[in-house]
């Protein structure tokens, strides 16, 4: 049984909960800030008729471009079934859903492992020519201090007793802070940089998310301060127990501190007191593109996540062709 167009936070994602491989794009919430960004939103859900149980969900970004639909689905569909076929079948469904809605192509990036049995349940869908983001990730567990230091290599435990000892002060910045504190730091860097590089609405995503049942933020940048200065930050959003690392930031002070460094360990302690089982680190590159962030994310010695990859739905092999080609001259200019 296939059903569309949600209107009830709380009923989207508590279903979304259920998914071993629930994540922040996929919630309501994420939905909603979209929404703010000029993108329909279509969510879908597909039931199994007999345990009555949610084994699909996904939701979809749609916006219009030159009067063509395309269609983007970062985090999904989600699939978690017993049965493979079940999990094929309402994979067809949702195919369906999306015919139904005139959607040139949709690219989507479901955020489930790269294993035989997920590769079964796509397998009547086109993997993606170009790829637009990496497809692996790394997973911290989060643990004491201590053990983290153990597990850390050894130049990056090095700079993390280095920034110790700067004296930094380490801060939740929340509500109307979450924004000015990281777009402090953040523009410093895209000026010395030269970058220009897109993110969300921070402010906008902050009210959105809003807190957790016990009252703490469910959006927050995590920064470093010299002096009641911010040096280096990281934008973090919560959902039930894992965490997720958006965006990071330091200035020329930060970087002669070792701030970032210092960061991630005092982050693994704030997030280990809010009782979170693991930080999704963002993405490495899967062809060696982007070496330092790989080196700075790989040496706290997390478990790569290696995900399927992505899909693209659509009625015609020419209509995925151009859609491809589109991405590729975006990545290009």
């Amino acid at each position: 049984m296939l059903q569309k167009n949600f209107h009830d936070k709380d009923g989207w994602n508590n279903s979304l909960c259920q998914f071993t491989d629930k994540n922040i794009f996929q919630t309501f919430e994420w939905g909603e800030l979209k929404k703010h960004e000029g993108w329909e939103v279509l969510q879908i859900a597909v039931t199994d008729n007999e345990t009555l149980k949610c084994i699909l969900i996904a939701q979809v970004l749609i916006k219009r471009i030159l009067g063509i639909r395309i269609a983007w689905c970062p985090g999904g569909p989600l699939i978690q079934c017993d049965n493979v076929q079940n999990g094929i079948n309402a994979l067809d469904k949702f195919q369906e859903a999306i015919y139904e809605e005139n959607i040139f192509n949709l690219r989507c990036k479901p955020y489930m492992r790269n294993s035989p049995n997920n590769h079964k349940l796509f397998s009547n869908i086109p993997k993606s020519k170009n790829l637009y983001t990496s497809s692996k990730s790394n997973i911290i567990k989060i643990v004491s201090g201590d053990d983290f230091l153990k597990q850390v290599k050894k130049k990056h435990r090095y700079y993390i007793k280095q920034s110790e000892k700067s004296g930094l002060i380490w801060k939740v910045c929340q509500g109307s802070d979450t924004a000015k504190v990281f777009k402090i730091v953040y523009d410093e860097m895209k000026k010395n940089k030269n970058l220009n590089l897109p993110i969300i609405d921070i402010d906008d995503f902050s009210k959105i998310l809003g807190y957790d049942n016990n009252e703490n933020p469910r959006l927050f940048t995590y920064a470093g301060f010299v002096n009641n200065i911010p040096v280096s930050v990281c934008l973090i959003s919560i959902l039930d127990d894992k965490a997720f690392y958006h965006y990071a930031a330091s200035t020329e002070r930060g970087r002669e501190l070792s701030a970032s460094y210092g960061m991630i360990y005092n982050l693994i302690k704030e997030l280990k007191c809010l009782s979170i089982d693991e930080l999704d680190f963002g993405g490495i590159s899967s062809d060696g593109s982007s070496a330092g962030v790989d080196f700075f994310k790989l040496g706290f010695n997390g478990d790569e996540l290696s995900k399927l990859g992505e899909f693209d739905i659509s009625k015609s092999k020419v209509y995925s062709y151009f859609f491809n080609k589109l991405l590729q001259f975006k990545k290009n200019t």
